[in-house]
Parts: C-alpha cells; sequence; structure tokens
C-alpha cells in the first residue's frame, strides 16, 4: 500500500465516522423535537401545569447527561464503534416501540 492509499484509506473512514455521528445526533435531536411537539397533548392529557413540561424537557436532557459517562466508559472498554452501533439498534427499536398502544384507549369518566 502507497502512502497515497493509505491517506485516502484514513480519509474514508473519517467520513463514515463523521456520518456515524451525524446519525447519532440526527437520533436525540428528532426525539428531542418529538418531545417537543407532544408536549401540548401531554399536558392536557396529563393536567401538566408549565412547570410540569419543563420537567419533562429538563428530565429528558438529564438522562441523556447521565449515560454519557457510563457510555464512554462501555465505548472505551468494548469499542466505540460496537457501542455505537448498539446504542443506536436499541435507540432505534425503543422508538418503533413506543408508539405501539399496549391497551385500548378508554373514554374519559367526563365524556371528553
Amino acid at each position: 500500500m502507497t502512502v497515497i492509499e493509505a491517506r485516502a484509506a484514513v480519509g474514508a473512514r473519517k467520513w463514515w465516522a463523521l456520518a456515524g455521528l451525524s446519525l447519532a445526533v440526527l437520533a436525540v435531536s428528532l426525539d428531542a423535537t418529538v418531545l417537543s411537539v407532544a408536549l401540548p397533548t401531554l399536558a392536557v392529557s396529563l393536567h401538566a401545569s408549565a412547570a410540569d413540561l419543563q420537567w419533562f424537557v429538563s428530565s429528558y436532557t438529564l438522562a441523556l447527561a447521565v449515560a454519557l459517562l457510563p457510555g464512554g466508559l462501555l465505548g472505551d472498554r468494548f469499542g466505540r464503534k460496537k457501542m455505537m452501533i448498539g446504542a443506536l439498534t436499541m435507540f432505534g427499536l425503543g422508538s418503533l416501540a413506543s408508539p405501539t398502544p399496549r391497551t385500548r384507549a378508554r373514554s374519559s369518566p367526563l365524556g371528553h
């Protein structure tokens, strides 16, 4: 392998790494957008105040922040690529499973 071929291989890996990180950022920001869009529905369904809605967003952000350190540790231990693929797979499966209703909707006693 020549120096030029080696540089081209390294350059290609950098683009794949950028694509993987961009996919991860897209997944998290898309999920945060879904939460923001769902806030009015959550406010009505759960009779939540503005402070409660702030807690919803803050707790989501806090959960992501708390997952960073253990995720980094596991990435160092088992490989960053494996952890990124595993985390995105779990995130995707969870996102696919979350809108699936588990029970039938019941009517409210107030008739709403």
